[in-house]
């Protein structure tokens, strides 16, 4: 019973720092040249992840790699394409919008799954999807859906919009491919970023952000929505029932509503409204018969 309570808190555990990823990350990414950023993220978590990876899973590395082609595709799609967007995304929008759009992936990629790989939607399927993407629609407009044909969406929003289709793309091509194990494709995915990164980062230089709080602020997002929340959600997954886990991910949203309110920020009545709507609609379509690979969908 300890063992799966320890669970429970690991998934909390991944959720709060991929939470305090949407909190700061957009602080960080308005502080230094985006690319610095990522290559200083995604080069320091890889040490720990093929660490993790190897005594976790305990590959056998030179059969992985057989699938390099692979894997460097998901590396552009989850690590290099998720990661650039999102990051822009962070530095235009409130991290409440941000996540509020973020939470409305699931439902995306089920509706991914029907057109290319083949899955049945249901009629609950498509209710919930139709209820959270209303209240997507609500959160783009600030609750004045006739916005749109004046003003459209703001940018921030249409990048946060783009980052959850481009891991969508990852995630549906993840399925299609090769089985490989979770932690050694993940560690390989951010190896291969990083080294091609390197070329890039030497022709225009390393920049590193000049006040303490951006400086914290990198610290915290190279360090904890990476290596850490990825080893508490292999841990939690591997004890708790995949449905189970899989709710686990709709925590980002309240988290972050509390952190944005303790730093002083505000969520206004729109941003509730959304975020009841995009929930239960995406509750309602994860709650239909699926595969359970659904139930482990999460963010970088």
């Amino acid at each position: 019973m300890q063992k799966k309570w320890l669970a429970y808190a690991a998934l909390i555990g991944a959720q709060f720092c991929w939470s305090g990823n949407f909190m700061l990350g957009g602080f960080a990414a308005s502080s230094m040249p985006l690319m610095s950023l990522m290559f200083i993220k995604w080069g320091t978590a890889v040490l720990p992840m093929l660490l993790l990876a190897h005594f976790v899973e305990q590959p056998d590395w030179m059969r992985v790699l057989k699938h390099w082609k692979m894997i460097a595709v998901l590396a552009a799609l989850g690590i290099a394409g998720y990661s650039f967007m999102f990051y822009r995304a962070l530095s235009t929008t409130t991290a409440v919008n941000a996540s509020l759009i973020n939470a409305f992936n699931p439902a995306l990629i089920v509706v991914a799954a029907m057109i290319f790989l083949g899955e049945k939607l249901t009629a609950m399927k498509i209710g919930g999807i139709i209820v959270a993407f209303a209240g997507v629609l609500w959160v783009l407009t600030g609750g004045n859906l006739g916005i749109l044909l004046n003003q459209g969406f703001a940018i921030g929003d249409v990048w946060m919009l783009a980052a959850i289709s481009c891991w969508t793309a990852y995630t549906i091509t993840a399925k299609k491919s090769v089985e490989l194990p979770a932690l050694t494709s993940c560690a390989l995915q951010m190896t291969f970023f990083t080294i091609a990164m390197v070329p890039l980062t030497i022709l225009n230089g390393l920049t590193l952000p000049t006040t303490a709080a951006a400086r914290w602020s990198l610290a915290y997002i190279a360090i904890f929505p990476s290596a850490v929340a990825f080893w508490f959600w292999n841990y939690g997954t591997k004890i708790v029932e995949p449905g189970i886990a899989g709710q686990a991910l709709n925590l980002a949203v309240p988290f972050i509503a509390a952190m944005t309110l303790l730093s002083g920020g505000i969520v206004t009545s729109v941003d509730l409204v959304g975020g009841v709507l995009i929930l239960a609609g995406v509750s309602i379509t994860m709650r239909s018969p699926r595969e359970p690979f659904f139930d482990r969908v999460s963010s970088p």
